[in-house]
């Protein structure tokens, strides 16, 4: 009884530990290489946005990151979030740049300044 709990305790450690990598770098890099190969652009567009969204995500976790260190839900929230971008039925990365990327990168700054 005592190996299953260890073995389950590990799995877990190991599934903290690699989920994250696995669905934020393995399962789009692989979708990339794809993408690219069959010359699709409306996967290619889906993958540019979720590379431009997850670059985002560590650009706020590094800038943030003392923060972040006291809040022991991060790793989880991160990982949530990535999967939901990742996955394809959801289309997560485009909802994210239409409805908050987007709007800031076209602020019109002489609108703003008068």
């Amino acid at each position: 009884m005592m190996d299953f709990q260890a073995l389950v305790k590990f799995a877990l450690i190991s599934f903290d530990s690699l989920a994250w990598p696995l669905f934020a770098l393995g399962y789009p890099l692989r979708a990339s290489v794809q993408a690219l190969e069959a010359n699709s652009n409306t996967e290619t567009k889906r993958l540019v946005t979720y590379w431009i969204i997850f670059s985002l995500i560590c650009l706020f976790e590094h800038a943030f990151i003392g923060i972040l260190q006291w809040l022991p839900f991060w790793p989880y929230t991160k990982l949530t979030i990535i999967c939901w971008m990742t996955i394809p039925r959801f289309d997560g990365a485009l909802y994210v740049y239409d409805h908050f990327v987007h709007p800031c990168v076209c602020i019109d700054l002489p609108t703003i300044i008068n």
